[in-house]
């Protein structure tokens, strides 16, 4: 039985060579070849084969030695120089040692002695130099992959030094292939101390790979965080022959893990103040409101009056901070009007001026085309106020303070880089100092309500944190640069209106007025606030009952349906709630005015106005803000 015939590989040889007798034999054992069939052309001179073979026109290529004047080792080394690719072998007429290992090293396939060559070692001689070209061009495309992927990938040896480098380890470190070869790595990309460096390279030898996180420089001193991944690679004998690298940047995703965690914890504690601030500012009611009754009826004491003034100064400064907390801890709603930020801008610039060291230069910068906003003017002086301070604190021996603002459009750069913007218009208002910086493992916890790095009893900790929930309630968003000895920049975005026209708002008359004996019903749950409101307004001229909850103001409103002018009522309390007890009263009297007063701002205020309240006070209140609002909503019936 006759075996299948294979089918030949066909290939298009060329052959350069200066004798005419020498082609027609290297032809001939061509013709007699079982596995390939070639179609061969002839290059009589050294020019004319440089010309054919750069063309990259033919499967193989033999190269005679001798050719005229030349030789077929500088041919080799000329097409090589012209990015030929076409295996050669090269075709001596005696073997020469030196000239077989001058071959090989010029890039010639193989090398043949004419008089020992017959048919079937020319042919496995050029199958053998097939296949290698096919193995170079597979790790040829296998390299551009690589120079193609994202991550940094790079090898070395067992010495550390550097034997592969992709073109993403070019781009992701700064250092070119040239400049890293056959060289040490660890100095320039890493801290000489780092240990996770040490355990990454104990690792691969010891267990044969590494995953981790790493510190990591590049060429311009730019920090990075990657995501690196070492493989110890062995060769066919299982010995260490190279260890493999690879990186991923996740500097950016690094960040944005890390506002997100910040954002939950700043959640959390805004919730856990929140609750704190609301009793606290409960027990400050009593203490502002008492020590205004006993400043009456010891008129005259000069020595209890300047104690109590200590005492109503101290109760204030208590009040203030409970504000403070809770202006972080649910956000103050304010006055949202359109109004453009630069008449702000220039009163905190006037008040820096005045009060700051002679030795801080203050300078504001202001576009002239300033968008409008839509914020409240007093919180937005508070940021800008809370911000000038801080830089002032950093800079004891004097330096430069910079307020600047101008119009910005926020893209998906920075969307990617704070989980806190969002695309659209903004203006940007930064405030920017020289001082001594801040570390970075500080600045995840700087806008944490009491977090402080000041000396006690020189920052209570809450400027930072009431920016941060001030501006988180104008739905913008802030972002902090700073370097160590060189100074920090906080730069606030405040979203525009898309207009430049802007309100003016008349500011709150605050004149105390006297009652005129109208009925006030006063519900609240604490007791001490029951006693002192009640004491106050019945010296103020009003008259007043009150009720320890909901369900029992309820009642005493029933039963004085028509004689009550007035409610005040607290919004937390048990069994019938503020919010509730409002409802209930309206729906009696719907013309009832009803003060809520409470210590918890945002969504519980909203609520108690959209069930009937006329306006909400914010505990701790002052005696004047009380009496003067009461006077406000009974003046038509006065």
């Amino acid at each position: 039985m006759k075996p299948l015939a294979t089918a030949q590989e066909e290939l298009v040889v060329l052959v350069i060579e200066d004798d005419e007798d020498d082609f027609f034999i290297a032809s001939n054992l061509l013709s007699k070849a079982t596995n390939i069939s070639c179609k061969v052309d002839w290059a009589k001179s050294y020019e004319e084969g440089l010309n054919a073979v750069s063309a990259q026109l033919y499967d193989v290529c033999l190269v005679d030695y001798r050719l005229g004047a030349r030789n077929g080792l500088e041919l080799l080394r000329e097409a090589a120089e012209n990015g030929a690719r076409t295996p050669m072998i090269l075709l001596t007429g005696q073997g020469d040692i030196e000239v077989d290992l001058n071959a090989m090293m010029a890039g010639a396939a193989d090398y043949l002695v004419k008089g020992q060559i017959d048919a079937q070692v020319l042919e496995r001689s050029i199958r053998y130099a097939r296949e290698r070209k096919r193995a170079e061009e597979r790790i040829r495309e296998q390299a551009a992959l690589l120079d193609k992927a994202r991550d940094a990938i790079s090898a070395y040896d067992l010495d550390r030094n550097v034997i592969y480098w992709n073109k993403s380890a070019e781009r992701m470190t700064g250092y070119s292939a040239e400049a890293v070869a056959g060289g040490p790595t660890d100095a320039l990309l890493y801290r000489p101390d780092d240990p996770e460096l040490a355990e990454a390279w104990r690792a691969v030898f010891r267990q044969g790979e590494w995953v981790g996180e790493l510190k990591q420089y590049t060429q311009a001193k730019q920090e990075l965080t990657v995501e690196s991944r070492w493989t110890l690679v062995r060769d066919a004998q299982g010995n260490p022959q190279s260890v493999l690298v690879i990186n991923t940047d996740i500097t950016e995703r690094k960040k944005l893990e890390t506002q997100f965690l910040r954002s939950q914890r700043m959640e959390s504690i805004g919730r856990l103040v929140g609750g704190i601030a609301h009793d606290l500012g409960n027990l400050l009611v009593p203490i502002l409101l008492g020590v205004k009754v006993l400043q009456q009826r010891l008129e005259g004491d000069e020595k209890s009056l300047r104690t109590l003034s200590m005492i109503q100064k101290s109760a204030q400064r208590g009040a203030d901070m409970v504000k403070q907390v809770l202006t972080f801890a649910r956000g103050v709603e304010g006055e949202r009007v359109p109004m453009t930020p630069t008449p702000v801008i220039r009163e905190v610039e006037k008040i820096t001026q005045e009060t700051f060291p002679v030795n801080i230069k203050i300078a504001a910068e202001v576009a002239p085309d300033l968008w409008a906003v839509k914020g409240d003017a007093t919180q937005i002086q508070q940021v800008l106020m809370n911000l000038c301070v801080n830089a002032r604190d950093v800079m004891p021996d004097g330096g430069a303070l910079t307020i600047r603002a101008e119009n910005a459009v926020v893209g998906e750069e920075q969307i990617h880089a704070n989980i806190e913007a969002q695309p659209g218009s903004y203006v940007c208002i930064s405030v920017e100092d020289t001082g001594s910086g801040i570390p970075p493992e500080v600045l995840d916890k700087i806008f944490e309500p009491f977090y402080t790095t000041k000396a006690v009893g020189k920052g209570t900790g809450l400027g930072l944190s009431t920016v941060y929930s001030i501006m988180k309630a104008h739905g913008g968003f802030i972002q902090v640069a700073s370097e160590v000895g060189k100074g920090s920049r906080f730069a606030v975005y405040l979203p525009t209106t898309g207009d430049k026209t802007f309100l003016q708002t008349e500011e709150l008359d605050t004149d105390l007025y006297a009652g005129n004996g109208e009925l006030v019903l006063v519900i609240d749950d604490e007791p001490y606030i029951l006693e002192t409101v009640s004491d106050l307004l019945d010296r103020a001229g009003y008259r007043v009952i009150t009720a320890a909850d909901g369900a029992e103001g309820l009642a005493l409103f029933k039963e004085r349906l028509d004689k009550i002018d007035l409610v005040v009522t607290d919004l937390m309390m048990p069994h019938l709630d503020g919010v509730a007890t409002i409802k209930a009263m309206k729906s009696l009297r719907p013309n009832l005015p009803i003060v809520a007063a409470t210590g918890v701002t945002g969504a519980r205020a909203r609520e108690a106005v959209e069930a009937g309240a006329h306006t909400c006070l914010s505990k701790p209140f002052t005696t004047e803000k009380l009496c003067s609002t009461l006077r406000e909503m009974l003046q038509p019936a006065a």
